[in-house]
């Protein structure tokens, strides 16, 4: 299995049981799994109607595999992907928290790009 196969197996190890959750104050909104096999993309987003009639539409968790590194663009969630993904093996070095500003990036755990 290639890096980019493994890495893949690992997010949606880590996303899938988020698909269906639901959101206890607010039970019209669904929370879905979008995944992009081919381009390596994968979110967790969450919409629907809430309480005072308004569309949500929100995205807590997106993750691009993109060169042999895993960015994850947003974590809205308390989960800490990047210490999971390193206790599996992944080096920290393959890790880049993208929506950290580049000079943010050097001061944390993981890649700078």
């Amino acid at each position: 299995m290639d890096k980019a196969s493994r890495y893949e197996a690992m997010i949606l190890d880590m996303i899938s049981d988020m698909e269906g959750m639901k959101i206890s104050n607010e039970p019209k909104l669904e929370t879905k799994l979008i995944i992009d096999k081919e381009n390596h993309r994968y979110m967790v987003v969450t919409f629907g109607w809430n309480k005072e009639g308004k569309h949500v539409h929100n995205c807590s968790i997106h993750i691009e595999i993109i060169d042999g590194k895993l960015w994850f663009y947003r974590n809205m969630t308390d989960i800490d992907f990047g210490r999971k993904l390193v206790y599996q093996g992944v080096p920290p070095s393959d890790i880049v928290v993208g929506f950290l500003k580049p000079k943010m990036r050097e001061l944390s755990d993981y890649a700078v790009a």
